[in-house]
């Protein structure tokens, strides 16, 4: 999975190197993705200062977070799926609960 200065998210096929979705949200450029340990969601953080989660099985957007006031540089999620880290430009790092 890659993020992109085109404002989109990228999954791709790793043994033919070929991009399997694009997923469309952002409207800014995307810095930081990561996947989750069962391969279901695509969390991604963005110049847009939004955090926003995907659902690969619709390719859907099911969440989008705000609270940061600058750009989005770094995302991470929990093992279990249930938390997100991210930092940003506006030099906090935030931890959000997803059960909540």
């Amino acid at each position: 999975v890659s993020g992109s200065f085109d404002e989109t998210i990228r999954v791709w096929n790793l043994e033919t190197g070929n991009e399997t979705l694009k997923l469309v949200g952002h409207t800014g450029h995307v810095f930081s993705v990561v996947m989750s340990g069962d391969g279901k969601k695509i969390v991604s953080g963005s110049f847009d200062e939004t955090i926003r989660v995907w659902n690969l099985e619709t390719e859907k957007e099911i969440l989008k977070l705000e609270g940061h006031t600058g750009s989005v540089l770094a995302v991470a999620m929990s093992g279990d799926g249930k938390k997100i880290v991210s930092g940003s430009f506006d030099e906090t790092i935030r931890v959000w609960n997803l059960e909540t």
